[in-house]
């Protein structure tokens, strides 16, 4: 059996682990530099607690959502007929995390909290809207085919 390519095959389709880590690095690059957008208009309108609200609410929402995709990953490797519901628990299950993050940071002085809790949302909208661009950007494979013995061009990839 041939090596697996990270590539894409001779029909444009890309495997899903080559997929999947492009995803990741559009969504983390462009969460950390809408996060770094934030945190710098954060200490230009509101000081350095603000300034510190947002960069801390940027670091989370990338490493919560970062983490949450090696866990989807890690589940469709082992279990793929649970890949919906298992990819809607580890959601929803950032979601709820976040917002109780927010809601015992709420009387703190040392960080500006509107600022927190709205850097969450915006990364959060930007890690989707990254991760759906990218899904839509690339055609990935679900299931990767086996070369069969009948098919030379197949057989020599």
């Amino acid at each position: 059996m041939p090596a697996a390519s990270d590539g894409p095959s001779s029909s444009g389709l890309v495997p899903a682990s080559a997929a999947t880590a492009v995803a990741l690095r559009a969504s983390v690059i462009l969460t950390s530099l809408a996060g770094a957008v934030a945190t710098v208009l954060g200490a230009v309108l509101g000081g350095e607690h603000a300034a510190l609200g947002a960069g801390l609410g940027a670091l989370i929402a990338v490493v919560f959502f970062a983490a949450g995709q090696y866990a989807v990953v890690r589940l469709l490797d082992a279990n793929p007929e649970f890949a919906l519901s298992g990819a809607l628990l580890i959601y929803l299950t950032q979601i709820l995390v976040l917002f109780i993050l927010i809601a015992v940071l709420k009387g703190q002085t040392w960080l500006d909290v509107k600022w927190f809790a709205g850097t969450i949302v915006l990364c959060t909208f930007v890690w989707i809207g990254a991760q759906l661009w990218t899904v839509n950007r690339i055609k990935t494979l679900i299931v990767e085919p086996v070369p069969s013995d009948d098919d030379p061009a197949e057989v020599e990839q």
